[in-house]
Formats: structure tokens, C-alpha cells, sequence
């Protein structure tokens, strides 16, 4: 039997290349590979490249706010095919047949790209069949269960069920008792199953190290654990992974990179944002990594740690294993909010930690996010000003919905392609799409600023005095004086950006006595 295991290409104004290892599907490869079976695994996003598209008509409540902005502070302006053109992946299937094509699903937005995706290989090969999975799978929504060139849907992880899928393949057995498993006969979907001894190590040998790459040194992403028991409710990783934590043994982690440091590979992605949550596993294994390695690799958490199971031994032995970018997730700093979303976080620990790492020579990246259910304009401003006054980078996302998100959401998506924080869509009636956008490109001023003081090699400054020192700044300057976001054109021209007065207004509220800290 020959397997194609795929990542779709995706369409979006931006992507991230250093996240677009398929690590899914080195643990499906990994499920099979004493199976008489050839995989392959055919990534059509890394190493193609991109092409510039019309921007889609759902697009168009934003389009006057997005205009092309070559400017250091720009929000979005271009949309892209991030991948393997449709035309040459047309041409790719026409020219190789598989007799089983899983397509991996883990982000809603893309669902039309994953459908697009089946529907040219479908077309190519009638009789093959074709099988979902990922995170974006499940009951929350239909968008593949209803569509024709789709014959089957996996929930859950895959590695149990996708091995005693191809089995059942293999003996022409009943495909609907296996976990995970839509039934299209009775329109009902299977309980997953999870792994229990989490030890599997995935077969990354199928793919090329020249391909994935993290600041130029050949890259690949693992997993240390999975499930999580957190369950704030704007994440879905529970509904795939479970709310038990599960911990793969610190060796086999060890035997995983020692593998990928064999084949050229210089910069390890810890996937998993829990690799920090049990204390003693974590110092383990990160005193391994320094014993075994000894600075020849570069160690990144790129999804995101919590500073609440961080502490100070920690962050040294992240730094001595090699870890120089500390993500660090926040959400909100509103009491109010972070109770809503069910969100663990004191915002103490989280400024304890930023500065701890920073005072050590790591780049620290804040992260939260804008426009929750209910989230106020001045919320988010004050969590803005909590992190400008920290020696980090904000880390802005819009906030986006997720079928089966555990919130009540006013305003949810009803396309797909809505559901992305470049879409900007409101959550509810507090902030509409203009100022969501104010509140990015604002994000992004203050980053653009806190770059120029590094420049100056400038620790501080209040927010007062910001004008004094970069009267000269176009892009700082004209925020001060005039309230005006600037962009740049395609002809190097400066024009102001339409913005939300209502943001501008609570943004010089909240920052008119606040210090700023380089990052």
C-alpha cells in the first residue's frame, strides 16, 4: 500500500516558515512504519515559496483600513498562496498515485484549503481514498464531512487510530469502531483514543533538513509531552490532546535529538507548551540537554511557555541548554478577564520572569491577546502598558474563534475564512474590525520603538519625554503630536493610516505617566 501524508498549502496575508514542520505527521509515519506500506510525507507549504493573490471578497469590511504599507510599524496589506502553486500540485498528483491520501487539518481557517486539497487529488485518482485529520477535525463543525471528495474524518490524535485504520484497510475489516472515527452512516463521530505510555519517537528521516530552518541553522520541532490540564478556554489543545498530561521520558527526548543533531540539524523547537508544567521532568531534562550537548545547539518554545511554572533555576538551565528567544504567554493582565477565560496567570510572576530572563541576555517576546469576549478597549491597553513598561516584545494576536471553543462568543464566525486574527473580525459589540487594527498597529509602534532605544542603547524612557528624544522619528513623532499612525508607500511617501480615535484616546489615557523599557 503506498501512504501520502500532506500538509496542505495555505492562503492568509502572512505565514510563519519557521512553524511549518508537519510534526503530526512524523508520529503517523512513525504509527505505520512496521506496516508493509511506503510512506511518503509531501509538505506543499516549506520550501515553495509564495504567490501573491486578489485579497478575498470576505476581506472587504478591512480592505479601506489595510492599505500596501512598506512602513516598520505596518499591519497587513498582501495576501498570499503560501506553497506549492495549485496548478503544480495538480501536476505533482497526476503524476504520482497513492492508494491512501491523509491530509492534515489542524487550522479552521484553511478548511478550504484542505478541501481544495482533496478535490485535485480526487480528481487525479477517483479510487484512492482520502483521509482527514488534525486538530481542526471533529464534530464542531462539517465542513468535511459534508464534502463529497473527503471519505473519511479522524478526531483526535492519530497515531493509535490511523495505525488501526491502514490495518483494517489491510484485512477489509469494519472501519467504524475505530477511535476517532466519523461514521457517515449514522452521522456520529467515535471517542478518540490517547496514547498512554507517550514514548513513540516520530520518523523525521522523511524529511529534507534543508527545508525547515530557525535563524539559517537547519530546524526541527519535538513534542516532550502532551494533553493539558489547564483548559483556559479560548485554546483548543485539550479537545485533541486531553487534559491529562502525559510525559514522554526525558532519554527518549535525548535519543530524539542526538538523531536530529546526527542529520545536520542545529535548532530544536519545543512544540509543546508544557514541557515546563512538572518541575522536576523539565530540570531533568534540560540538564541533559546542557550534559549532552554543550552549546551546540539552539533551543526555541516558539508555541509559548507560562511564567507560572517558571522559576529562576529554570530560565538559567533554558539558557545554558541554548535557549536565547523566551516566549512567554500572558493572554490578559485583567483580573476580570483572565477569570473568564479560565486563565492561571499572576501577572507578578510573569514580570518577575521577563525581567529575570532579560537580565541575563535573553530576547523575551510577551504575548497576549486583543478583542476577547467582553474585553474592553482600556483592558487591553492597560495589559499593553504592562508589558511596555517590561524589557520584552508584544506579542499582539487578534483574538479569533475556534469551533468548540469553551466561551460564549456573541459574535462568532460564520466562514471559515473569518476565523484568523488577520481578519480582525469583533468577538462581540465592545471593539469593531477598525479597532482591532489600531490596537495592532499601536502594538507595533511600541516594538518599533523599543527598537530605536536599543539602537541609542536607551534602558528607559517615559512616555513624556518620547518626543524630546525622537523628535526627528517620523513614525514617533506624528503619534505624539498629530494622534497619526503613519505608513509609507510604494513611492516612499508618508500618509496616515485611518485609525480608531476611541483606541487613540484610551491609548494617551493609559501611557501619559507610564515608562517604556527596551526590549
Amino acid at each position: 500500500m503506498k501512504i501520502a501524508l500532506i500538509q496542505p498549502p495555505v492562503e492568509d496575508f502572512y505565514y510563519t516558515p519557521q512553524r511549518s514542520y508537519p510534526l503530526g505527521l512524523t508520529y503517523l509515519a512513525a504509527a505505520i512504519q512496521d506496516m508493509p506500506v511506503d510512506v511518503e510525507i509531501i509538505d506543499l507549504i516549506s520550501g515553495h515559496g509564495r504567490q501573491t493573490l486578489p485579497i478575498p471578497q470576505n476581506f472587504d469590511p478591512i480592505r479601506a483600513f489595510i492599505p500596501y504599507d512598506r512602513s516598520p510599524i505596518s499591519a497587513f496589506h498582501s495576501y498570499y498562496h503560501f506553497g506549492m502553486p495549485w496548478n503544480k500540485i495538480e501536476n505533482l498528483f497526476n503524476s504520482i498515485k497513492f492508494d491512501l491520501y491523509a491530509i492534515s487539518s489542524n487550522f479552521y481557517t484553511y478548511s478550504r484549503d484542505v478541501i481544495q486539497t482533496a478535490t485535485i487529488i480526487k480528481a487525479s485518482n477517483p479510487d484512492a481514498l482520502i483521509l482527514v485529520g488534525g486538530q481542526n477535525v471533529g464534530p464542531e463543525h462539517s465542513l468535511f464531512t459534508d464534502c463529497p471528495v473527503i471519505d473519511h474524518c479522524l478526531q483526535g490524535e492519530g497515531d493509535l487510530a490511523f495505525h488501526d485504520f491502514v490495518e483494517a484497510l489491510f484485512n477489509k475489516k469494519d472501519l467504524s469502531t475505530i477511535p476517532g472515527f466519523y461514521n457517515p452512516l449514522t452521522n456520529t463521530w467515535n471517542e478518540p483514543e490517547q496514547v498512554c505510555e507517550f514514548n513513540t519517537k516520530p520518523v523525521a528521516d522523511l524529511l529534507p533538513c534543508e527545508t525547515y530552518m530557525i535563524a539559517r541553522k537547519p530546524s526541527i520541532m519535538i513534542a516532550t509531552s502532551r494533553g493539558c490540564p489547564m483548559e483556559c478556554r479560548f485554546c483548543s489543545v485539550s479537545r485533541t490532546f486531553g487534559k491529562k498530561l502525559r510525559l514522554k521520558p526525558s532519554h527518549v527526548v535525548i535519543e530524539e535529538i542526538h538523531h536530529a543533531y546526527s542529520r545536520g540539524i542545529r535548532a530544536i523547537d519545543i512544540e509543546d507548551d508544557n514541557f515546563t508544567f512538572v518541575r522536576s521532568h523539565c530540570t531533568k531534562l534540560l540538564t541533559k540537554i546542557i550534559r549532552e550537548f554543550n552549546g551546540k545547539i539552539e533551543l526555541y518554545a516558539m508555541n509559548g511557555l507560562s511564567a507560572e511554572h517558571i522559576d529562576e533555576e529554570i530560565v538559567d538551565l533554558l539558557y545554558g541548554a541554548g535557549m536565547r528567544l523566551l516566549n512567554l504567554s500572558i493572554a490578559t493582565t485583567s483580573k476580570e478577564q483572565l477569570q473568564a477565560i479560565n486563565r492561571k496567570t499572576h501577572i507578578d510572576k510573569f514580570q518577575h520572569i521577563s525581567r529575570l530572563a532579560a537580565s541575563i541576555g535573553m530576547k523575551v517576546m510577551g504575548h497576549f491577546i486583543a478583542g476577547l469576549p467582553g474585553q474592553s478597549s482600556e483592558d487591553i491597553m492597560e495589559t499593553m502598558k504592562v508589558l511596555s513598561e517590561l524589557p520584552l516584545v508584544l506579542g499582539i494576536s487578534p483574538f479569533y474563534y475556534i469551533p468548540g471553543m469553551n466561551m460564549d462568543i456573541p459574535n462568532p464566525t460564520k466562514n471559515c475564512m473569518d476565523a484568523r486574527l488577520s481578519r480582525f473580525w469583533p468577538a462581540d459589540t465592545m471593539l469593531d474590525e477598525l479597532d482591532l487594527i489600531t490596537l495592532f498597529r499601536l502594538s507595533r509602534w511600541i516594538n518599533y520603538l523599543k527598537n530605536e532605544m536599543l539602537k541609542q542603547k536607551i534602558k528607559w524612557i517615559h512616555f513624556n519625554d518620547i518626543q524630546a528624544i525622537f523628535k526627528l522619528d517620523p513614525y514617533l513623532s506624528s503619534l505624539i503630536n498629530e494622534r497619526s499612525i503613519l505608513g509609507c508607500d510604494s513611492n516612499n511617501k508618508f500618509f496616515s493610516h485611518q485609525s480608531s480615535e476611541r483606541i487613540l484616546d484610551s491609548f494617551f489615557a493609559i501611557f501619559k505617566d507610564s515608562d517604556v523599557y527596551c526590549a
